[in-house]
């Protein structure tokens, strides 16, 4: 959940809310990134209130809840932490309520992994990155970002009570699912 990818998600939510009594709050563990999201919140008002809290999400009280967006934070948490964070969110859900989970996979099949991941960083060069930052940003990566197969999320949405689990979106090795509460 970076600053500017939060702000976005959030201005973009906010433009298609048409409820009323709806508010978003939205959270980042960097003050840089809250900084920075509030920012862009403020440069485009609407109608339904937002709320931008720097903290852990692990921290963060879910209560009553429509909607949950997790986008690219699981793999930033420890692998035995997900199952507890993700209970958390199912349980501050309402009955029928979405999480919509983005993610970054890996492949139960390490040839697939690696061809989705060369076509990332081609696609990456083909948009102006030079060699040095693919190679600098993945190095950055690799031992604090630990990736999940669909069917690992998948178990473990089902384990905390989403009846439905659907990849509505993928590209390369990145995929944002809906979970549906039961």
């Amino acid at each position: 959940d970076l600053g500017c990818s939060l702000g976005a998600a959030t201005l973009a939510m906010r433009k298609g809310i048409t409820a009323n009594n709806c508010k978003i709050i939205g959270v980042d563990n960097s003050i840089d990134m809250v900084k920075r999201c509030k920012m862009h919140i403020d440069a485009f008002k609407g109608k339904t209130p937002v709320t931008i809290v720097e903290g852990n999400i692990q921290d963060i009280n879910i209560e009553n809840a429509s909607i949950v967006v997790l986008n690219f934070t699981l793999q930033f948490i420890d692998k035995t932490q997900r199952q507890a964070l993700l209970n958390k969110i199912a349980q501050g859900l309402k009955p029928g309520g979405l999480l919509i989970l983005s993610e970054k996979i890996s492949s139960d099949d390490n040839v697939i992994d690696n061809v989705l991941i060369d076509l990332h960083h081609s696609f990456k060069r083909d948009n102006g990155y030079s060699e040095l930052e693919v190679a600098q940003k993945r190095s950055a990566l690799e031992k604090v970002m630990l990736t999940d197969t669909f069917n690992e999320h998948e178990t473990r949405l089902k384990n905390v009570g989403f009846a439905d689990v659907v990849m509505w979106y993928k590209c390369y090795n990145f995929t944002s699912m809906v979970a549906i509460k039961g």
